[in-house]
């Protein structure tokens, strides 16, 4: 199986979805890392140093989080029984690198490895490494469902995933009978713009956690060093605003936090005030800066 741009899917079905699964982030602003390394569904780092949490730094002689600058790669192996491309015999790594966004970019996944071989290529779609017994599952790219129609966002993936059974009297997958077909027609601008979505997801997932993350910690803001890394000055003017409208609304709801515990009982975290919202207005916003030419 070929990882191209289908790869995305991939990113989008494992990563995004599965949240709690995919992405594990930490406390540092939205463009400074992509925080502790990520984790895939039926694969672990290849090196144990890079799925370790802490490390000893022998200068400040304390262990500190281990944290993944943009460029860094990370190879992944998958755990016995699971390959890349299904195949008992097949290639069994791959990498995921550090984006200068702030999130991690895989380019494959593990698949359960079966006696039918590698996974069958199907038109605009790609497998996904869920477990399904005696077959894989696949799903659309983006852009495409399985009736044409637009995918809905929370919808199961009903019109986006399907599966092959794996036939045991000839070792073959079973044909797929269906079709992936595009949204009406998807202009090369769309299906750019498409791409751009998925993209769009990881880095606000990513970027809320770590704002969400501190806020937990009781720390301020991460943001400072956030509007350096831009270099275009209006950008970074329009950064600066978003910098001091999240910080006040730290603040704020920091002091809601303060009343709220006084009535409740410390294990008592039912409608506790957090930041969720307003860290999700500010990484949104500021995806419209990064996404713009900045020459990062």
């Amino acid at each position: 199986m070929q990882i191209s741009c289908a790869t995305m899917l991939l990113v989008t079905l494992c990563v995004v979805a599965p949240i709690a699964h995919a992405l594990v982030v930490q406390t540092q602003g939205p463009l400074d890392s992509c925080g502790k390394v990520a984790s895939y569904e039926n694969a672990k780092p290849k090196n144990y140093k890079d799925s370790m949490g802490t490390k000893f730094n022998a200068k400040t002689k304390k262990r500190e989080d281990v944290t993944f600058k943009a460029g860094d790669k990370i190879v992944f192996k998958c755990l016995p029984g699971f390959t890349v491309d299904g195949s008992k015999d097949g290639k069994a790594e791959f990498n995921t690198v550090c984006s200068n966004m702030g999130y991690f970019k895989p380019d494959g996944v593990c698949v359960a490895a079966s006696k039918c071989g590698a996974v069958p290529a199907v038109g605009h779609a790609t497998a996904t490494p869920k477990k399904i017994k005696g077959a894989v599952q696949f799903g659309c790219n983006p852009g495409y469902s399985l009736d044409g129609e637009k995918v809905v966002a929370g919808g199961n993936g009903k019109n986006v995933l399907f599966t092959l059974k794996c036939v045991e009297f000839n070792n073959k997958y079973e044909q797929f009978k269906g079709e992936c077909k595009p949204y009406a027609f998807v202009a090369s601008k769309e299906s750019t713009r498409m791409y751009g979505d998925v993209f769009e997801a990881l880095f606000v997932v990513t970027c809320k956690g770590k704002l969400t993350t501190a806020f937990g910690k009781g720390k301020k803001a991460p943001v400072d060093a956030t509007c350096a890394k831009l270099q275009s000055k209006a950008a970074k003017g329009d950064c600066a605003k978003l910098n001091t409208d999240i910080k006040k609304d730290f603040e704020e709801a920091k002091k809601d936090v303060a009343k709220f515990k006084k009535d409740k009982e410390w294990y008592d975290s039912k409608d506790k005030p957090g930041v969720g919202d307003d860290a999700m207005d500010y990484c949104k916003s500021l995806w419209k800066l990064v996404e713009k030419p900045n020459d990062f």
